[in-house]
């Protein structure tokens, strides 16, 4: 009798717990005077409901339109999302002492087989290890990874060619794809994958996607740096699905990186030196205070994590260009004519567009702006905690360790800042009586502050030397002029749908079969 009455007297006891908790993080907890759904108060089940539904971006849109006026919604019993320009400051900012906002526990389910510059939580490791690979991003770096770039692109364009030949309707994001696959092969691995000449994707960019939806989702839980090894033991197929294609991502990586390594003693220069890509970088990389190197766990780290970020990033930014450009002729002819102005020698468009001369593309790069603010590739908050004193953000009171963050995607069409937010505008950003400050500490399609993503030179480069060359080679419209493209997210926020595009040699420049035969 006596061990049933403590049984009970145990029930009690926890269902009076949950009962206190349920009522102070209802009602009196000063989370609960920020709006949102109830539920959120309690439950992540809508934001994850959100993202298994590829719309956990737009989710959080949503929320701030129930609520007018507000700079704060709630998204979750520990998470808050702002959208308003202090609130990038404050929260993404250089912070001192006890304002410093650190990454949250959801970037432990990023760690693979260590930290990795975006992955690691330690506000030192992080300074240590931008010192060490800083140079590896460096404006003179990229004169070294150019000739890797001009073989990608000029594979590239031969493929294009076939379509242009024929005027075939094709699936450009699709060869986009491709393209940024095999060049970050070629830069992280040192060798192409070689899914360009075969016409179909790798297994690994397949891998890659599952494997940051396992990432995001474990990132959910409340288990902190344990969050990945507890939804690993969940026996749900789908779930199951995302940690075998997780486990595969690794093991794709380590084979690949230590080819790199076996290799690298064939991989020399004319000049005697080794290859130079960004893997050589990262295994050179030496801290210049303490003198440590990368062991092959945190190299395969930074690869994997390479991938992600140049890959997937990078040909989703060109789909949107192209999708635009071809919206909207007049801004695309008035680039072309600027890509002619420039390169007046560039006869055939098969002579390769140096990096020295990409910066002088503003209207370009304004174009590639416009889309990243428009459809940024990773649209949600990246969590930063609240020091645990607290911060008072925009007037908004948060206790110390909640998540919170401003949604990319939310801010980039915060009407206080850019006029006309869902129009598609590139001149906004070279319109000098603009609030330009302002414009571009909300634009976070790199992220801010000290954090923001390292690789920016390398991926812009990259881009605007693709599409600069696809623009003075052919003329490309969208098989359905009225197609509306909307996003659909994964991890990346990828288009919503297949579409095909149409190629034609320029004939203006006077050289479409030299151009189809190069």
């Amino acid at each position: 009798m006596t061990s049933i009455t403590s049984i009970a007297a145990l029930i009690l006891l926890v269902v009076g717990y949950y009962v206190v908790l349920l009522t102070y993080q209802l009602f009196i907890s000063p989370l609960s005077r920020i709006p949102g759904p109830w539920i959120t108060r309690i439950s992540s089940v809508l934001e994850a409901n959100a993202l298994k539904d590829k719309r956990r971006a737009q989710w959080a849109t949503d929320l701030f339109a129930l609520y007018p006026g507000s700079v704060a919604v709630r998204t979750g019993p520990n998470s808050v999302s702002f959208n308003h320009p202090d609130a990038v400051k404050a929260i993404y900012g250089h912070g001192k002492g006890q304002e410093e906002f650190g990454k949250s526990s959801w970037y432990d389910a990023f760690s693979t087989t260590g930290e990795s510059l975006f992955s690691t939580r330690s506000k030192k490791r992080h300074a240590m290890k931008r010192r060490m690979v800083a140079h590896s991003f460096s404006m003179q770096s990229l004169y070294h990874f150019e000739p890797y770039a001009d073989t990608t692109i000029e594979i590239f364009l031969r493929k294009m060619d076939e379509f242009a030949t024929t005027s075939q309707p094709f699936d450009i994001y699709f060869w986009f794809e491709l393209f940024t696959m095999d060049l970050m092969g070629e830069l992280a691995f040192g060798q192409s994958f070689g899914t360009l000449k075969a016409g179909q994707p790798a297994r690994y960019s397949k891998l890659v996607e599952l494997s940051q939806r396992f990432s995001n989702l474990s990132g959910m839980l409340p288990f902190g740096k344990y969050n990945v090894r507890v939804l690993s033991l969940v026996p749900l197929p789908y779930v199951q699905s995302l940690w075998r294609a997780r486990l595969e991502y690794l093991e794709y990586a380590r084979k690949a990186l230590e080819k790199r390594f076996q290799d690298n003693r064939r991989q020399i220069s004319s000049s005697g030196k080794p290859r130079q890509d960004i893997m050589q970088r990262f295994i050179e990389a030496q801290d210049p205070e303490t003198g440590a190197r990368m062991d092959f766990p945190e190299l395969r780290a930074e690869a994997s994590s390479l991938m992600v970020a140049g890959a997937s990033t990078g040909s989703v930014t060109m789909n949107w260009m192209t999708y635009y450009l071809s919206k909207n002729p007049s801004v695309r002819s008035q680039i072309i004519q600027q890509l002619e102005e420039m390169f007046p020698d560039n006869l055939d468009a098969s002579a390769p567009i140096p990096f020295s001369k990409l910066n002088k593309l503003n209207l370009l790069e304004a174009t590639e702006i416009e889309c990243l603010r428009m459809h940024p590739p990773i649209g949600y908050a990246m969590p930063r905690v609240t020091p645990s004193a607290g911060a008072v953000i925009c007037d908004v009171y948060v206790p110390g360790g909640v998540d919170v963050g401003v949604p990319a995607a939310t801010i980039g069409r915060n009407a206080s800042v850019y006029n006309e937010p869902d129009t598609w505008k590139p001149d906004r950003w070279l319109d000098e009586k603009a609030d330009l400050a302002t414009m571009k500490i909300c634009f976070l399609g790199f992220g801010y502050g000290s954090r923001q993503c390292i690789g920016r030179n390398v991926a812009n480069q990259f881009v605007m030397k693709l599409m600069a060359s696809l623009l003075l080679r052919y003329e490309i419209e969208l098989e359905d002029p009225t197609l509306v493209l909307g996003t659909k997210e994964f991890t990346i926020q990828k288009p919503d749908r297949n579409y095909n595009v149409i190629l034609r040699p320029r004939k203006s420049r006077g050289y479409p079969e030299k151009a189809i035969r190069s």
